[in-house]
């Protein structure tokens, strides 16, 4: 009798290690599509720490997306300002987030989800360089710091270098942070200024009390999603996930740790457009 139990048991085992050995991997069925969310360098939104890690706004609503569902993985690909045309045009990510369809996306094939996340960018310049409201009405006359790439409204949204150095006086940099900072070294008179991170990098640097405000804006604009609209996650879909992140809270709390806010108290996605 207790051969016989021995024997069942060692049976067991066999038909076991066969199953899992005959398994195999699993099939693409069974895995979740990756969705790649290019991003650039653009505080608050996307940074880039000196250890080599992103952070930023869009890497914690990439983690919010993970966790409100189970159908999509989305996963973070880094890009450059310059470059994002044309690595989208060749599949390197299929959505981009905190776009405008107007900065350079017109030609290519993108739905746009309207998130309602307000910003733009501001003047700045040294208070004592600041004699009269004119100062910033005069930019012919006037140094500025520009972030090469950027779309600047007074520029007629133009990013070729060369254009704008033909009609303006520029020093071209590459962030946000280095324009404030070639304002305050006085190799530019006047920095257009995203206002996201303007705040932010005046909270980080009380001390800095040398920067005037001007309250003259260059443009306003509302941030959004900008997806392939035949990737492998239909729009429809991630607009009502986004919707969802507005509806339970989280994407108004993760927009104010950045000192931001919505336009909207209802809902954040809004009509796609293509």
């Amino acid at each position: 009798m207790r051969l016989a139990v021995l024997l069942n048991l060692l049976l067991g085992l066999v038909l076991n290690l066969f199953s899992v050995a005959t398994a195999g991997p699993l099939s693409p069925a069974q895995t979740k599509p990756v969705i790649r969310v290019g991003g650039y360098q653009f505080a608050p939104y996307v940074n880039l720490q000196s250890d080599g890690r992103y952070t930023g706004l869009t890497l914690d609503l990439i983690n919010a997306l993970n966790q409100i569902q189970q159908e999509i993985s989305f996963e973070f690909v880094s890009t450059s300002i310059e470059h994002r045309y044309k690595a989208y045009a060749a599949g390197r990510f299929d959505m981009i987030m905190f776009e405008n369809p107007r900065w350079g996306w017109e030609k290519l094939n993108t739905a746009f989800i309207p998130l309602h996340i307000h910003d733009g960018e501001v003047f700045i310049a040294l208070k004592e360089k600041v004699k009269d409201p004119q100062f910033f009405a005069l930019f012919k006359e006037r140094t500025l710091a520009l972030v090469k790439g950027y779309h600047y409204r007074f520029a007629n949204f133009e990013t070729d270098p060369a254009v704008l150095e033909k009609n303006y006086k520029v020093v071209f940099v590459n962030s946000n942070k280095a324009s404030i900072e070639t304002v305050l070294r006085k190799r530019a008179e006047i920095a257009p200024v995203t206002i996201s991170y303007l705040n932010f990098y005046l909270a980080s640097n009380p001390q800095d009390q040398q920067l005037y405000v001007s309250n003259q804006w260059d443009q306003h604009y509302y941030h959004g999603v900008l997806i392939n609209p035949h990737s492998k996650l239909h729009p429809d879909k991630l607009n009502l996930w986004l919707q969802q992140l507005q509806q339970n809270g989280k994407l108004t709390e993760l927009v104010r740790q950045y000192g931001l806010e919505l336009a909207s108290e209802h809902n954040s996605a809004g009509q796609i457009t293509h």
